[in-house]
């Protein structure tokens, strides 16, 4: 019999379930895996196919044989142990998914949400934001949520502790929540950084094809680089990345994966930056 533990309207729980869809490497993938916190409307889990934010997953409970449509709401882009933890908000489903009672929510029920500094990714605005799923905050984290400025729907990004603490150091206590600018989330994102062109050859799969991209570097790091191209790659694509490509030598390539995707200022490429796996942190 599965123990679970009430939190609000949501319980934690443990039930087998079967999730299918298509990856970010565009594959279709068919998992079976548990549920670790259930609501009406949310199931939070774990994957080992890296999604993107807004996919719809099919997700089956094997005891009932019910199958349900989800959108991805939040995932870790980084993963531990090889599973990426996913949010997923119901779109609709056949019929009682999960056959059990969930208690009512309300402001006695409810668990305060813990806050934390996201990072629109498209134009890089910092927010200290309420996030309910605190157990899944860490670096990697990504949320769809809409952007003000923005005026759309945008990912946001967990913002590590040290640059947490960094933020806060220069923000008002009592103006916590406001809108941070442009110009030290962008210089917190270049420390470490050194300014150097150089090649880089970005091997990624595609429709089963695989492709080579090459170009060169903006800056370098030791935990990645940022790089032009006129490729158009996806946020949270897992590539295998040559640093310091000449054509004709000996390389090793390394894995890496796409931690940033933007239109480059005054030019038709777009920028993009890679994190190597298994790099310092």
């Amino acid at each position: 019999m599965d123990e679970t533990e009430q939190q609000s309207d949501r319980v934690k729980v443990a039930i087998p379930i079967r999730v299918r869809g298509m990856s970010t490497q565009h594959k279709f993938f068919d998992e079976i895996t548990q549920t670790a916190l259930l609501g009406p409307d949310l199931v939070v889990t774990r994957i080992q196919n890296l999604v993107d934010l807004e996919t719809e997953l099919l997700v089956i409970n094997p005891k009932n044989n019910v199958g349900g449509t989800f959108r991805v709401l939040w995932l870790n882009v980084q993963g531990k142990e090889g599973w990426h933890e996913v949010g997923l908000e119901l779109v609709e489903a056949e019929d009682d998914l999960w056959e059990i009672p969930f208690p009512a929510g309300g402001e006695e029920a409810a668990t305060p949400a813990v806050q934390a500094w996201l990072e629109c990714q498209r134009c890089h605005q910092m927010l200290l934001i309420p996030v309910p799923e605190a157990d899944s905050l860490y670096e990697g984290f990504r949320i769809a949520r809409t952007c003000e400025r923005c005026k759309a729907t945008t990912p946001w990004e967990f913002v590590p502790a040290e640059a947490q603490e960094a933020e806060l150091a220069a923000t008002d206590a009592a103006d916590v929540t406001r809108v941070i600018k442009k110009k030290p989330a962008k210089e917190m994102r270049t420390k470490g950084r050194a300014p150097l062109t150089t090649g880089i050859k970005v091997t990624r799969e595609h429709y089963g094809t695989i492709l080579e991209d090459v170009c060169k570097t903006v800056n370098v790091s030791r935990q990645g680089a940022y790089f032009l191209t006129k490729e158009n790659y996806v946020l949270g694509e897992r590539v295998s990345v040559v640093l310091h490509y000449q054509e004709g030598a000996v390389s090793i390539s390394v894995p890496a994966y796409v931690v940033r995707v933007e239109p480059a200022k005054d030019s038709p490429y777009n920028a993009v930056a890679i994190k190597l796996e298994g790099g310092r942190r």
